[in-house]
């Protein structure tokens, strides 16, 4: 126990003075503390964990920074103070303060405890108000609510693709009009008309680079978008692109036709012209791609797809987008068969849904694969479904947009891991 009254040692020093004084006949005086502050507070360990506390002499508060696991309530409802350090004494509802005793501390995070510090010579007094903070939600658990029920009034039924573009989900069900609203928000959706994008766009090559929004059509063409409504030829790199596959840092990845041949291709920063590398291998995927960009364990910039297929789902990753190399494994670590599937880095490892949303699968690595856990589920709500589409915003939610469905509406749901969000919210 780590508990230290210096007042009671204080009295005792000052007692054997006083006797001294007495025999030598000799007056001293004896100066006691002013300080009212408390040095180091601690409590028991929570699961064999130390947490740490700030003391915060400026506003009188104590702390934890680091939040307790949520189902600590039930240790710190009878705990144990075994760390306080004071120059003089403490009182708490005006009765000496007493660390033997344990305390529930559960409930400090509505009402904080009150302590009440005293100077050693009895002049000064400091009151502090200890919470001990906790989460209050499963740091692991995945988290979902719909936002709304119905953010294109029906107007989208079948396939979409969506984009954070500006802050804004922007989510096209045709070339013609898009649905956006706020990443803040995401309850109030805008209707907007398209303009100069052909009937023949690629929806699922949608794509953001820089401040632009990209496109690709059957006819080979590249159109791009300043504002996510009006969309003009980008004639650069017009003219013999087959698929968009990524949007690295400094460059715009695509596979691209040459003398009868797709090729894969990267763009200069400044899309002015392709430079093309490998020959693209039948397997790799051409349509219904979906892309996540992340920088690896080794700060290398990896982009990872997966696309249409009728088998079993194998992503690809390149690190240039020239050369791409697929993450092949035997069939029963493999992603199921997914016609429009959803691929994302998220919280350090890959998730993937898609098929009939019966699962979230999740990868350490992007090569084994395996329905996640009971904390990271899909809400079962999505089970059955076909149409949608999905995004990560800057602030770690995901979003799915639906469309709208027999029995279904075109409904949009969030959802995080908690973990993720106390960053955010200090929570």
């Amino acid at each position: 126990m780590k508990i230290k009254f210096l007042s009671v040692i204080l009295c005792s020093f000052a007692t054997a003075i006083i006797v001294s004084s007495c025999l030598s006949s000799d007056e001293k005086n004896i100066e006691y503390s002013s300080d009212d502050t408390i040095h180091a507070f601690a409590i028991d360990t929570i699961y064999g964990e130390n947490y740490a506390f700030t003391i915060d002499n400026a506003n009188n508060k104590i702390y934890n920074v680091d939040s307790l696991p949520v189902s600590s309530d039930t240790i710190i409802n009878k705990v144990l103070i075994k760390t306080l350090t004071v120059s003089g004494y403490v009182t708490s509802a005006d009765t000496l303060f007493n660390v033997a005793d344990s305390l529930d501390l559960s409930k400090t995070m509505e009402k904080p405890l009150e302590l009440t510090v005293h100077s050693a010579d009895g002049k000064y007094t400091r009151k502090y108000s200890v919470e001990v903070r906790r989460h209050k939600q499963d740091p692991d658990s995945l988290n979902w609510n719909k936002m709304t029920d119905s953010f294109s009034a029906g107007e989208i039924t079948g396939t979409q693709k969506s984009v954070v573009f500006n802050n804004h989900i922007w989510t096209y069900g045709s070339y013609s009009v898009a649905f956006s609203a706020s990443v803040n928000d995401g309850k109030s959706w805008t209707k907007s008309a398209v303009t100069g994008l052909p009937a023949d766009t690629k929806m699922h090559s949608l794509m953001v680079f820089g401040s632009k929004i990209f496109a690709a059509t059957q006819s080979g063409k590249l159109f791009y978008s300043e504002n996510g409504t009006s969309w003009s030829e980008w004639t650069a790199l017009s003219g013999h692109v087959v698929a968009l596959t990524a949007a690295f840092p400094n460059s715009l990845a695509a596979v691209v036709e040459a003398n009868g041949k797709n090729l894969f291709a990267i763009s200069d920063n400044a899309l002015t012209s392709w430079q093309t590398g490998l020959e693209v291998p039948a397997a790799f995927p051409l349509e219904n791609i979906s892309t996540t960009v992340f920088t690896s364990r080794t700060q290398m910039t990896t982009a990872f797809i997966a696309g249409k297929s009728t088998t079993k789902t194998t992503p690809w990753f390149s690190f240039d987008g020239l050369e791409w190399s697929d993450s092949e494994t035997t069939s029963s670590y493999a992603l199921p068969a997914m016609t429009s599937p959803h691929i994302m880095r998220y919280s350090n490892k890959f998730y993937a849904f898609g098929g009939d949303f019966s699962a979230l699968y999740v990868s350490e690595e992007g090569i084994v694969w395996k329905p996640a856990e009971t904390k990271t589920l899909l809400p079962s709500q999505f089970k059955g479904r076909q149409n949608c589409s999905a995004v990560v915003d800057a602030n770690n939610y995901i979003w799915i947009m639906w469309s709208k469905a027999a029995g279904a509406t075109d409904e949009v749901w969030r959802g995080r891991i908690n973990k993720l969000g106390f960053i955010i919210n200090n929570d």
